[in-house]
């Protein structure tokens, strides 16, 4: 409710509110229906930024434009970069590029899936 009451004070005078893991009290459809008010003008006249982490890649599938997207990759470092910048291709859904790994270091690595199982084999010997 705290949320829900803070984003309808920044949609009503604008400014900015900022969620790190939106889905730690909300479910998939009740984050993407707060996405949703701020992506409406109608209810978003005064430009109000929602600014959020998430753990949903599903989520991505709910913005048009990739131009206000931020992914974090870990490749040789932690990175976070802009979209648009990494996906060119429009006929993709953004939920599958960033799970497949087809956006390179979203995803874990086989091999390094594969080090952590025999770490954890071994610590259990």
């Amino acid at each position: 409710m705290i949320t829900f009451t803070l984003a309808r004070e920044v949609l009503l005078s604008g400014g900015y509110i900022v969620v790190d893991e939106l889905e730690n009290h909300f479910n998939k459809e009740i984050a993407a229906t707060l996405m949703r008010f701020f992506m409406n003008g109608r209810l978003n006249k005064n430009g109000g930024v929602l600014i959020f982490s998430t753990h949903y890649p599903e989520l991505l599938d709910e913005y048009d434009r990739n131009d206000s997207i931020f992914i974090t990759r870990n490749r040789n470092g932690i990175t976070a970069e802009n979209l648009c910048l990494i996906l060119k291709r429009n006929d993709i859904k953004k939920s599958d590029a960033y799970q497949s790994g087809f956006l390179e270091g979203t995803t874990p690595t086989y091999e390094a899936y594969m080090q952590l199982k025999r770490s954890l084999a071994a610590a259990l010997r």
